[in-house]
């Protein structure tokens, strides 16, 4: 490539003596250079007399001699360590290389301490070196001859005592050029001679030919250190060498003489007029080069590919050499130059005003300058070509520096209608570089639909995988400019639930899509998005809300479920307001393909990543598996059916049959209501024993405080106490909607034919009577735990007696239930209700007396009843004569005849009950005067033993005897040792007296026991004398109340 384009980056500097400032440098004007090198802080000049100059920072100089009777040919300064390499002729034998340790002074000499002499095997021929290369481990060196032969030395080179050298090129062209490439193993050796170009691999002692038409000449090649490759000048171009061959030219017209590398900077010397016969620029004697030759040199940016310096020195040239960051030419009349490289902001501004900003870009990332300084010189780059029109190169300007720069900038130069285009393709870069906010995202799609570009609106919204824009702010855009099949897209892609429900429901008016939508999000987000929408969406789709609501709240809604709409039914999606929808193409994505409808199978997730129609294998991958989730509050949801009472009763049924329906058939069968309505299919109990009516527990009356009933512990399992308030609240409203009956039809015009409204009425009437009929199976269901309290109120003020009668049953209020059929003046309930409760509870009967002798009328009709419940009362012994009387007497009705064989039996029993307790007291005085005589007798006489025969044994009695005061003799052998004080016949009864006023002295203390036979018995009365009797208030003590 040519380089056309020519700076002068570099100043240049005249370089005085330290000493002197009016003359150059002395130690250059006394040296005759011939070979030059640098590194490590200083310079290193050799001249033809075998010496080596080492010059400082100061320009003050340090010699030595390093032949001593020939020239040095090459110096080479190592970089890793402070060794320098020499070539030169000694005592004429030939060419002898020399490695000196600049750290260590010799002590013998002067100069640095030669650490290693090898001289080069030349097999007997003489010829000089023309080329050198070290490697910077200096485990090879190779040396180029002047006959065409490469020589390589390898091994230790500082330590061992014997290299090997190798002859890996002979050829009969002059060797030129050379330089080591480092590899992981190996290294390979370019090798430049007048005609070729050859790559040497040390690894595999094999070589390949690179060039072979032309090579280069005598100190026109040099190895780039950071690229690793060849660079050789040639008079029409500088071509560079890898291991794969030629690659890059820079073309420069003109002859060459020297090439150098300082940074990425390429050093030229061509002096056009040397004559050709000079082999090299450095070993050109002073007197063979005229006041009037004039070299130029030039320096190259070989990264940013121009002309950085040119400049022409009219003494020519006898060194150059690149230390402490500047370039020294040495001219051959002893002057030094200095080229000092300008700062790089100096040079940005130089591009600057030649308007090169490609240029000061490149210049600038090579100088590692900060993404903010560059997108500096960007902005200004882009600025420049908006000035001149070019409004798109601006923009591709503009864009570079996303990130950097303000999008405002940018943006107000854009605002244009006609430059509304490029304004479009920045934002959209901005948002696809993540950095644009809700401002950008609207003004972004606002230029979509003023541009009516409906494709690249796609293309931003659809192609998108990633979110790149502000979501919400899109959402509104679109639904503000009528694109809502675009809101819609963004608000599913995205899972942003709350917007693609507002869209559906708000704007496009699509329940069903909404409905389907909710019940593929899963329980979570169907529960929260119902609580908002619900009752919106059932009073236009009733049925269907219903049903997802039942499955929510039965805890058996399926992810991933969908109900599918009706096959063919279609429901247009307004676009834009106020008009039709745009045709098919508009409403495309960007690859020309129909935006898909909205999902309405079950194989969509909460987490949606595509828009586009699952496939058969994504659908099966989502198989209706039962949801695991706590359901919500049917609670939650009540509120939402407030117009809707038929609906809220087959949510409430439905939900309750679902989460707490028996596990089996056996289990779910309810007991139905008689047909009297007295009682829930419950069994009479024997009316003998009190409580028998119904039954036990199990099959009869309901303790209502029996935790059985009332624990909670559902048809499936136990629940919690949450779970009872739940099932609870269900129930008491079930029985409320039950109790309310049919919602009143709206009033017409006019006045209904006769038969319609006896139809009406009967339809009414039927859907009365199966509300009734579920009211009963609820109540008589044990296992639901509804509010008694509540029911009872709600029966009442829907005067619903059989649902009133069955509550007082369970709550053991048996004589509200007679109060119940008193109120309603029904005899035939009052007689039943006597029968059935009048056991249990023995106020009920003086509460019929009065009722029955409440009115003549009355009287009149129930006296056989009345006649039945007296033989009652006296066979059961029920209740007192005098409150049989009392009961009656409360009116003028019944007389005295109608009660006269009652209280004559009642008389006569008493009469005989009297004479008989008479008897016994008698009998028992009798006993007890005896008892006492015997007592006395025992205390005041003496007691006379005659007995005969043991009472153990049955043998004659014999002393040693034991005689007992109950009139028992035994032989004293036949007693143990435990009976000496106790007759063994009589120690079991008393005994037993014993242990039974032992247990009467504790009883006494046993309060609650006696409490409870008291409150359990029939006849209370006997359990107080049953205590007095034994004796057990004896031994009880008083308790003072007040403690």
């Amino acid at each position: 490539m040519a380089l056309q384009r020519q700076f002068n980056f570099f100043e240049k500097v005249e370089v005085k003596d330290p000493e002197d400032p009016s003359k150059p440098p002395e130690i250059f004007k006394s040296i005759e250079s011939n070979v030059a090198t640098s590194g490590r802080g200083h310079m290193v000049v050799a001249d033809r007399s075998g010496l080596v100059h080492i010059i400082d920072k100061g320009l003050q100089g340090e010699s030595f001699l390093a032949y001593d009777s020939g020239r040095v040919t090459h110096v080479k300064q190592l970089r890793q360590r402070n060794i320098l390499v020499t070539v030169g002729e000694d005592d004429n034998t030939g060419q002898v290389i020399k490695l000196w340790d600049l750290d260590k002074p010799d002590r013998n000499r002067p100069g640095p301490t030669l650490e290693r002499s090898i001289r080069v095997n030349q097999a007997g021929n003489a010829f000089p070196v023309s080329a050198l290369a070290v490697l910077e481990n200096l485990s090879q060196i190779a040396v180029g001859l002047a006959n065409g032969t490469v020589v390589l030395i390898s091994g230790d080179l500082m330590r061992e005592r014997t290299t090997a050298q190798k002859i890996v090129h002979q050829n009969d062209e002059p060797i030129t050029g050379l330089g080591f490439r480092e590899q992981q193993r190996g290294a390979l050796l370019f090798i430049a001679t007048t005609a070729k170009v050859i790559l040497y691999n040390t690894a595999t002692k094999t070589s390949q030919t690179l060039d072979d038409d032309q090579g280069g000449s005598l100190g026109c090649s040099v190895m780039n250190e950071s690229t690793q490759e060849l660079a050789i000048a040639r008079d029409e171009a500088i071509f560079f060498y890898g291991p794969d061959g030629r690659g890059p030219a820079y073309a420069l017209d003109g002859p060459k003489t020297f090439i150098s590398f300082y940074k990425s900077y390429l050093v030229l010397v061509s002096p056009p007029n040397i004559p050709a016969a000079a082999s090299r620029s450095f070993g050109i004697s002073s007197a063979t080069v005229s006041a009037n030759d004039t070299t130029k040199l030039t320096v190259i940016d070989t990264a940013n590919k121009f002309t950085a310096y040119q400049a022409t020195f009219t003494q020519g040239i006898r060194s150059v050499i690149c230390e402490w960051g500047s370039i020294y030419i040495v001219e051959n009349g002893g002057k030094v130059y200095r080229l000092d490289e300008m700062d790089t902001s100096l040079k940005l501004d130089i591009l600057f005003k030649k308007n090169m900003y490609l240029l000061a870009i490149n210049l600038a990332h090579n100088q590692k300058y900060d993404n903010a300084s560059i997108s500096e010189i960007i902005k200004k780059y882009g600025d420049h070509l908006y000035n001149k029109g070019d409004y798109d190169g601006a923009m591709a300007q503009y864009v570079r520096t996303i990130g950097r720069l303000e999008p405002s900038y940018v943006i107000r130069k854009f605002l244009d209608a006609q430059r509304i285009y490029n304004l479009t393709s920045y934002l959209q870069e901005l948002h696809s570089s993540g950095l644009a906010n809700a401002d950008h995202t609207t003004l972004l799609l606002n230029c979509y639909t003023k541009l009516k570009d409906v494709k690249r609106l796609d293309e931003f919204i659809k192609t998108d995988s990633d979110l790149t824009f502000d979501l919400e702010t899109a959402i509104q855009v679109c639904r503000q400019a009528g694109y809502y099949e675009h809101a819609v897209y963004l608000a599913e892609k995205f899972d942003e639930h709350d917007l693609y429900l507002t869209v559906q429901i708000d704007d496009v008016k699509q329940y069903d899509r909404a409905l389907a939508y909710m019940r593929r999000l899963g329980p979570i987000e169907a529960d929260k998005n119902l609580q908002k929408y619900g009752k919106v969406l059932l009073t236009h789709l009733p049925e269907q809300t219903t049903q997802l609501l039942i499955d929510l709240c039965s805890g058996t809604l399926v992810r991933g479920e969908a109900v599918r709409p009706v096959h063919g039914a279609t429901i247009p999606v307004v676009n834009h307001i106020g008009q039709a929808p745009p045709p098919a193409s508009s409403m495309r994505g960007a690859g020309g393909a129909a935006s898909p409808p909205v999902i309405l199978s079950g194989a969509a997730s909460p987490n949606i990543s595509s828009h586009a129609a699952l496939s058969t294998k994504n659908r099966s991958s989502h198989q209706l598996d039962p949801a695991k989730y706590a359901p919500p509050s049917p609670r939650t949801f009540m509120s939402l059916f407030v117009d809707l009472p038929s609906y809220l009763i087959t949510f409430l049924e439905k939900v309750s049959e679902n989460r707490w329906s028996p596990p089996s058939p056996s289990q779910s069968s309810q007991p139905t209501a008689s047909s009297s309505g007295t009682s829930l299919k419950h069994t009479a109990g024997s009316p003998g024993k009190p409580g028998s009516i119904g039954g036990k527990k199990a099959g009869g009356i309901v303790d209502f405080n029996d935790k059985a009933s009332t624990s909670g512990a559902s048809r499936s399992g136990t629940m919690t106490e949450q779970d009872m308030e739940e099932r609870k609240a269900v129930w008491n409203t079930l029985l409320e909607l039950y109790l309310a009956g049919p919602p009143k039809a709206p009033s017409t015009q006019g006045n209904k034919s006769s038969t319609m409204q006896v139809a009406e009425m009967n339809r009414k009437m039927k859907e009365k009577n199966i509300m009734r009929e579920k009211c009963l199976k609820l109540l008589n269901d044990t296992e639901i735990p509804y509010d008694t309290n509540h029911a009872l109120v709600l029966c009442h003020m829907a005067e619903f007696n059989e649902g009133i009668v069955f509550l007082y049953e369970r709550m053991k209020m048996y004589t509200d239930i007679l109060r119940l059929w008193i109120e309603r003046d029904d005899t035939n309930k009052v007689i039943e209700c006597l029968r059935k409760y009048g056991p249990l509870e023995p106020s009920l009967y003086p509460l019929t007396l009065s009722y029955f002798s409440s009115s003549p009328g009355r009287l009149t009709s129930a006296t056989p009843e009345l006649l039945k419940v007296l033989d009652h009362i006296d066979q059961q012994d029920l209740l007192p004569p005098l409150r049989v009387v009392q009961a009656l007497s409360q009116t003028s009705v019944a007389t005295i005849g109608m009660i006269k064989n009652y209280i004559g039996r009642r008389i006569e029993a008493e009469r005989k009950e009297r004479l008989e307790d008479q008897k016994l007291i008698q009998n028992y005085r009798a006993e007890s005067e005896k008892k006492r005589r015997e007592i006395e007798e025992l205390k005041t006489s003496a007691r006379l033993f005659q007995a005969t025969k043991c009472s153990s044994c049955g043998g004659s009695l014999d002393l040693p005897a034991v005689h007992f005061l109950c009139k028992h003799s035994y032989h004293q052998r036949c007693l143990s040792d435990a009976a000496d004080r106790e007759c063994p016949k009589c120690m079991v009864d008393q005994r037993t007296v014993a242990d039974i006023r032992r247990m009467q002295e504790a009883n006494a203390e046993k309060h609650e026991l006696f409490l409870s036979e008291l409150e359990d018995a029939d006849d209370g009365f006997e359990v107080i004398a049953k205590y007095f009797g034994n004796n057990t208030m004896a031994f009880a003590r008083l308790v003072d109340s007040s403690s």
